[in-house]
């Protein structure tokens, strides 16, 4: 059975990721775990009062947090009943980075699922702060980050981003190669500079992607460089109608170097289509 983790705060946007988890694995009986961390409101709460109030604010966000979880498990479960999806709710003073690793290990979780923005967002801003924490802090464990006003859509078109200076032998990867047999999806590669560009290195990296993904529907893709790559991405992201944007999260090599700030933060607020995440150490 496969373990997703769902962090919420309670918010629509929470809610939104964890529905469309559910709808993308609708034939499969997944075990839902639903965590909850009230470590920023204890912070808040606590930060000028004596320890014996603290304690008792601690029993008062334990308690409000078990209400809002037993909300949330009829909320789903009315909204799934036709799938065999279990779920259960774990409230936690921790902070969430730290909940979630923890997690990830102790019940060998395959997958983390989050809304891209909570409960404050602002309405112009898809990638939350806390969003971009947890894809920086996540080892081991893919992240599929969920836009608040994106519906499901079987994700038939898929893309994948490369600089080709490292090669990952995707068809390894499960979190793509699962959803690309189970959807028979087309997997788009897409890299942002003209093939002719490519030095040596990238060359013999573009040959090993065509190798290794020849029993998968594959296109290639060379996208000329509009204004800055993730606007390039973007644009390409929306002309070919993808469905999921996919990418290594290597916080030394792409991301630094081509974004000046993490990939994910700007793809993040221009796409409009959820992006699984990848830790290079997975």
């Amino acid at each position: 059975m496969r373990k997703i983790l769902v962090p919420t705060d309670f918010s629509n946007n929470a809610y939104a990721a964890l529905v469309y988890v559910s709808r993308l694995f609708s034939d499969e009986a997944l075990s839902i775990t639903i965590l909850h961390s009230f470590s920023d409101e204890i912070g808040k709460l606590t930060s000028r009062v004596d320890i014996g109030r603290s304690d008792s604010i601690i029993e008062t966000l334990y308690k409000q947090s078990d209400e809002d979880g037993e909300k949330l498990l009829e909320k789903i479960k009315l909204d799934t009943k036709k799938q065999s999806h279990k779920y259960e709710i774990i409230s936690t003073p921790a902070s969430l980075s730290k909940s979630i690793n923890s997690l990830v290990v102790s019940e060998d979780i395959d997958l983390v699922v989050m809304g891209s923005k909570g409960r404050t967002g602002a309405e112009d801003v898809l990638m939350g702060s806390t969003t971009v924490t947890i894809t920086k802090s996540l080892e081991g464990c893919p992240l599929l980050i969920v836009p608040s006003q994106v519906g499901f859509v079987i994700p038939l078109k898929m893309a994948f981003a490369t600089d080709y200076n490292e090669f990952y032998q995707l068809s390894k990867l499960k979190p793509i190669t699962r959803l690309v047999r189970q959807y028979n999806s087309q997997l788009h590669i897409i890299h942002v500079g003209l093939e002719a560009n490519l030095d040596e290195k990238q060359q013999q990296n573009f040959e090993k992607f065509k190798n290794d993904l020849t029993e998968y529907d594959t296109a290639f893709h060379f996208v000329p460089k509009n204004g800055n790559i993730s606007k390039s991405l973007h644009a390409f992201i929306d002309e070919r109608e993808i469905d999921l944007f996919t990418l290594i999260y290597h916080k030394h090599a792409f991301i630094k170097q081509l974004f000046r700030e993490p990939v994910v933060s700007r793809v993040g607020k221009h796409a409009h289509v959820p992006t699984l995440v990848i830790p290079v150490k997975y």
